[in-house]
């Protein structure tokens, strides 16, 4: 665990309890804590610059969610997001977002349609390179952007609690092959529902990218658990 989180900003605006909170959870799920490895306090509050009170802290949120759990004579570690958790988040996150690309289609401005062109256009570039890091990146921008155009605080709210989630989905997504490609051209498709001023369509589209998703995540688990037989 040693070096691989960093200290955080204490001039923050945010209370330290929270941003201790935030910062572990994002690192569990991108995957940068790793399923069964140990929550240790002093470790952690060494690294993140703090001391072990926020830690503790947010160590019991994050059991309180699920994201760690106590183990017999090993204390406190990651825990693995089950293939049921997973189904239902995707579940969850296919209705949101549906909503969310209607609510855009009825009211994105042209300046909006813009920059989701560019974006789209970098994500091709990026794919044709293989950077899957650039994609990402692209990837959780085009969504914020429809998120903003959707212009439903509450809505755009429920869709944070499932970002992170959906960071880390998104990366054992892109390991199946032809996935990377096909989420690409999801995205244009998407986009031209957005350019016709078309909710019914959008939604539709945004639904089944989700339901794509789910189905690479879930075939590219498939693969790792025969590869570890």
């Amino acid at each position: 665990m040693e070096g691989l989180l960093k200290p955080i900003d204490l001039d923050t605006y945010q209370p330290v309890r929270r941003e201790v909170y935030r910062v572990l959870r994002e690192a569990i799920l991108t995957g940068k804590l790793q399923p069964g490895q140990r929550m240790v306090e002093r470790n952690l509050a060494r690294q993140l610059g703090v001391s072990r009170t926020p830690v503790r802290e947010a160590i019991r949120k994050l059991e309180l969610e699920g994201l760690v759990e106590h183990v017999p004579r090993r204390g406190v570690v990651v825990a693995r997001i089950s293939k049921r958790e997973a189904w239902e988040i995707y579940s969850i996150r296919a209705v949101l977002e549906g909503l969310a690309a209607r609510l855009a289609a009825e009211k994105i401005t042209p300046k909006q349609l813009e920059k989701l062109e560019e974006l789209v256009r970098g994500m091709e570039e990026a794919r044709a390179r293989r950077d899957l890091k650039e994609l990402e990146r692209l990837h959780m921008e085009y969504n914020e952007l429809i998120y903003q155009a959707a212009e439903s605080p509450r809505l755009h709210q429920m869709i944070n609690s499932l970002v992170d989630y959906i960071v880390g989905f998104t990366k054992v997504g892109y390991a199946v092959p032809g996935r990377t490609h096909a989420a690409t051209r999801e995205h244009r498709e998407i986009l031209e529902a957005l350019k016709a001023g078309d909710p019914d369509k959008a939604e539709r589209l945004a639904r089944q990218h989700i339901e794509n998703s789910r189905q690479a995540y879930f075939a590219q688990l498939a693969l790792e658990e025969e590869s570890g037989d």
